[in-house]
């Protein structure tokens, strides 16, 4: 019996050859490789942008917790570099330049990082919304203070714009009280000392609101914050400091016994105090006594043999 040619057949057609099994290998291989370059470079670069900026910003936030500022320099100079106006990147830029500024020792080590800083925060101004405003006034207000007194006018205007965007630091009026009083404006920078002191009153802010009044030849209010800044201080140096000026004041008013005990206690704690000899001898000249008053300014250039004051007294 002759069986048919088709009983063995599962199709019409003929059978294919086979592949050999190297080609298979092959192509399947090649395939895996171009599924992961569109998984791993071409899908990424089209959907995960968004993502990757987020990544970039919380990056940059964790870098400022740590005060990390050069890496945050470096991280945000990338990202201006294609996008110059990023709000966050300008002022993040230039709140780290401001703040590695004021780190550094010499005044050429810090011009450049606040003049940079300066750059990012006066283009950030341009974009950055109303809620951090006042803060970025706040410190390019503070950056011109650290370039020196020729920019104070600058220093002045951008800290009570600060103000009246609706934000002041701990240290506003204080910086406010200063550069009015660098610039001559001495009734400006009593008032804002006493604003100072409303929000925190320390022996330096007394100190200064002392010589700030004696600026303004109130010789009775300065010699009132003057006491105050005694009764409150434990540093010797601001003590020193309130106790001459407190001493020129009395001179002035010619209660020369009280003069000279202000002087006496500070050769009691420095006794290499060369103006408190000084000091004392024009006390004692003034109360007649020539003896007392020529071994004093002798004294006095021992201590300090340049000191023209003494040196007038003795030889002029």
């Amino acid at each position: 019996m002759i069986l048919p040619e088709d009983r063995y057949r599962f199709s019409g057609t003929r059978p294919k050859r086979r592949r050999p099994l190297v080609i298979t290998l092959i192509i399947i291989t090649v395939c895996a490789a171009l599924a992961a370059v569109l998984f791993f470079v071409v899908i990424p670069g089209v959907e995960n942008s968004s993502v990757q900026n987020r990544e970039e910003v919380q990056s940059i936030e964790t870098l400022w917790t740590n005060q990390h500022y050069e890496a945050i320099n470096l991280r945000c100079e990338e990202i201006l570099s294609e996008d110059p106006m990023n709000q966050k990147a300008l002022i993040y830029n230039g709140f780290s330049y401001f703040y590695r500024g004021t780190s550094q020792y010499s005044l050429e080590e810090k011009i450049p990082l606040f003049d940079s800083s300066l750059i990012n925060l006066r283009r950030a101004l341009l974009v950055c919304n109303d809620d951090i405003l006042g803060k970025v006034k706040y410190i390019i207000g503070k950056c011109y203070f650290q370039k020196g007194k020729f920019y104070s006018d600058l220093a002045v205007k951008y800290l009570e714009e600060s103000i009246s965007a609706g934000y002041t630091g701990e240290d506003t009026f204080e910086y406010l009280g200063l550069l009015n009083s660098r610039l001559g404006r001495y009734i400006e920078s009593v008032n804002y000392y006493l604003k100072a002191v409303e929000i925190n009153a320390t022996d330096m802010l007394y100190l200064v609101l002392a010589q700030t009044y004696y600026q303004l030849e109130d010789r009775v209010k300065s010699e009132e914050y003057l006491n105050l800044t005694l009764n409150m201080t434990t540093d010797f140096s601001v003590e020193q400091k309130a106790r001459y000026l407190l001493g020129n004041i009395l001179i002035e008013n010619e209660e020369y016994e009280k003069a000279e005990n202000e002087y006496i206690k500070i050769l009691e704690k420095n006794e290499k105090a060369a103006d408190a000899h000084y000091y004392l001898g024009d006390i004692y000249d003034k109360m007649g006594d020539s003896v007392k008053a020529r071994y004093q300014w002798r004294k006095c250039l021992e201590i300090d043999s340049y000191h023209y004051g003494a040196k007038l007294k003795l030889y002029g």
